[in-house]
Protein backbone atom coordinates (compact mmCIF):
# COMPACT_ATOMS: atom_id res chain seq x y z
CA UNK A 1 0.00 0.00 0.00
CA UNK A 2 1.19 3.54 -0.77
CA UNK A 3 2.94 5.59 1.91
CA UNK A 4 1.04 8.71 0.83
CA UNK A 5 -2.53 9.68 0.04
CA UNK A 6 -3.63 10.64 -3.48
CA UNK A 7 -6.13 13.37 -4.32
CA UNK A 8 -8.14 12.06 -7.27
CA UNK A 9 -10.30 14.20 -9.59
CA UNK A 10 -13.22 12.10 -10.82
CA UNK A 11 -13.54 12.36 -14.62
CA UNK A 12 -17.34 11.98 -14.42
CA UNK A 13 -18.34 14.55 -11.77
CA UNK A 14 -15.07 16.57 -11.59
CA UNK A 15 -15.09 16.38 -7.78
CA UNK A 16 -11.98 15.49 -5.80
CA UNK A 17 -11.57 12.93 -3.04
CA UNK A 18 -8.68 11.16 -1.36
CA UNK A 19 -7.55 7.55 -1.23
CA UNK A 20 -4.29 5.67 -1.08
CA UNK A 21 -4.84 3.58 -4.21
CA UNK A 22 -6.88 3.14 -7.39
CA UNK A 23 -9.69 0.66 -7.94
CA UNK A 24 -12.54 2.18 -5.96
CA UNK A 25 -15.68 4.14 -6.79
CA UNK A 26 -16.00 7.91 -6.55
CA UNK A 27 -17.79 8.74 -3.28
CA UNK A 28 -19.69 11.54 -5.04
CA UNK A 29 -21.06 9.87 -8.17
CA UNK A 30 -20.02 6.19 -8.09
CA UNK A 31 -17.74 6.34 -11.16
CA UNK A 32 -14.96 3.70 -11.13
CA UNK A 33 -11.58 5.27 -10.29
CA UNK A 34 -8.87 3.68 -12.45
CA UNK A 35 -5.18 4.30 -13.07
CA UNK A 36 -6.12 6.78 -15.80
CA UNK A 37 -7.96 8.99 -13.25
CA UNK A 38 -6.07 12.26 -12.71
CA UNK A 39 -4.15 12.60 -9.45
CA UNK A 40 -4.16 16.32 -8.63
CA UNK A 41 -2.22 16.14 -5.38
CA UNK A 42 -0.56 14.01 -2.75
CA UNK A 43 -0.56 14.20 1.03
CA UNK A 44 1.55 12.53 3.69
CA UNK A 45 -1.21 12.29 6.31
CA UNK A 46 -5.01 12.45 6.59
CA UNK A 47 -5.03 16.03 7.90
CA UNK A 48 -3.03 17.29 4.94
CA UNK A 49 -5.25 15.21 2.64
CA UNK A 50 -8.40 16.85 4.04
CA UNK A 51 -7.00 20.30 3.29
CA UNK A 52 -5.90 19.36 -0.23
CA UNK A 53 -9.29 17.84 -1.10
CA UNK A 54 -11.10 20.86 0.35
CA UNK A 55 -8.91 23.24 -1.65
CA UNK A 56 -9.21 21.20 -4.86
CA UNK A 57 -13.02 21.23 -4.61
CA UNK A 58 -13.14 24.99 -4.06
CA UNK A 59 -13.56 27.24 -7.13
CA UNK A 60 -10.17 28.70 -8.17
CA UNK A 61 -11.23 32.29 -7.51
CA UNK A 62 -12.03 31.45 -3.87
CA UNK A 63 -9.06 29.18 -3.03
CA UNK A 64 -6.68 31.87 -1.76
CA UNK A 65 -9.34 33.41 0.48
CA UNK A 66 -10.36 30.01 1.86
CA UNK A 67 -6.75 29.02 2.58
CA UNK A 68 -6.10 32.30 4.41
CA UNK A 69 -9.25 31.94 6.53
CA UNK A 70 -8.45 28.35 7.45
CA UNK A 71 -4.88 29.26 8.39
CA UNK A 72 -6.12 32.17 10.52
CA UNK A 73 -8.69 29.99 12.31
CA UNK A 74 -6.12 27.24 12.95
CA UNK A 75 -3.78 29.79 14.56
CA UNK A 76 -6.56 30.74 16.99
CA UNK A 77 -7.37 27.12 17.83
CA UNK A 78 -3.90 25.61 18.09
CA UNK A 79 -1.98 26.31 21.27
CA UNK A 80 0.99 28.54 20.63
CA UNK A 81 4.04 26.32 20.34
CA UNK A 82 7.24 27.32 22.07
CA UNK A 83 10.06 28.09 19.72
CA UNK A 84 12.99 25.69 19.95
CA UNK A 85 16.10 24.99 17.92
CA UNK A 86 14.50 21.80 16.60
CA UNK A 87 11.47 23.82 15.49
CA UNK A 88 13.82 26.36 13.89
CA UNK A 89 15.59 23.62 11.93
CA UNK A 90 12.26 22.24 10.75
CA UNK A 91 11.20 25.69 9.59
CA UNK A 92 14.60 26.16 7.94
CA UNK A 93 14.15 22.88 6.02
CA UNK A 94 10.62 23.87 5.00
CA UNK A 95 11.97 27.17 3.64
CA UNK A 96 14.09 25.48 0.99
CA UNK A 97 12.91 26.39 -2.50
CA UNK A 98 12.82 24.20 -5.61
CA UNK A 99 16.51 24.97 -6.28
CA UNK A 100 17.55 23.97 -2.76
CA UNK A 101 18.09 27.55 -1.65
CA UNK A 102 16.86 29.60 1.33
CA UNK A 103 16.15 33.34 1.36
CA UNK A 104 15.36 35.63 4.28
CA UNK A 105 11.93 36.45 2.86
CA UNK A 106 10.96 32.80 2.43
CA UNK A 107 12.26 31.91 5.91
CA UNK A 108 10.40 34.85 7.46
CA UNK A 109 7.17 33.77 5.74
CA UNK A 110 7.58 30.26 7.17
CA UNK A 111 8.14 31.65 10.68
CA UNK A 112 5.09 33.92 10.43
CA UNK A 113 2.92 31.14 8.99
CA UNK A 114 3.65 29.13 12.14
CA UNK A 115 2.98 32.06 14.45
CA UNK A 116 6.58 32.87 15.37
CA UNK A 117 7.75 36.45 15.26
CA UNK A 118 11.45 35.63 15.42
CA UNK A 119 14.29 37.87 14.29
CA UNK A 120 14.91 36.04 11.03
CA UNK A 121 18.21 37.75 10.32
CA UNK A 122 19.61 36.74 13.72
CA UNK A 123 18.34 33.19 13.31
CA UNK A 124 19.91 32.77 9.88
CA UNK A 125 23.20 34.24 11.12
CA UNK A 126 23.23 31.73 13.98
CA UNK A 127 22.45 28.85 11.61
CA UNK A 128 25.26 30.00 9.34
CA UNK A 129 27.71 30.29 12.26
CA UNK A 130 26.74 26.79 13.43
CA UNK A 131 27.43 25.37 9.97
CA UNK A 132 23.85 24.34 9.31
CA UNK A 133 23.62 26.52 6.19
CA UNK A 134 26.19 28.08 3.88
CA UNK A 135 25.93 31.42 2.10
CA UNK A 136 25.94 30.93 -1.68
CA UNK A 137 25.14 34.48 -2.69
CA UNK A 138 23.86 37.79 -1.39
CA UNK A 139 20.83 36.92 0.73
CA UNK A 140 20.86 33.29 -0.41
CA UNK A 141 21.86 30.23 1.63
CA UNK A 142 21.94 26.48 1.09
CA UNK A 143 21.05 23.93 3.75
CA UNK A 144 23.81 21.45 4.62
CA UNK A 145 22.75 17.94 5.55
Amino acid sequence: MAAYWNVFRCPACNMCHGRKSFGHNCPHCGQKITESTPVVGRASNPTELRMKVLTANTPPELRQSLTERINDSEKMIEPQAKFSLAMGLTILRDSIDERGRITIARLQNEFLARGFETNTQAFIETAEAQGVIIRVGRGIWQFLE
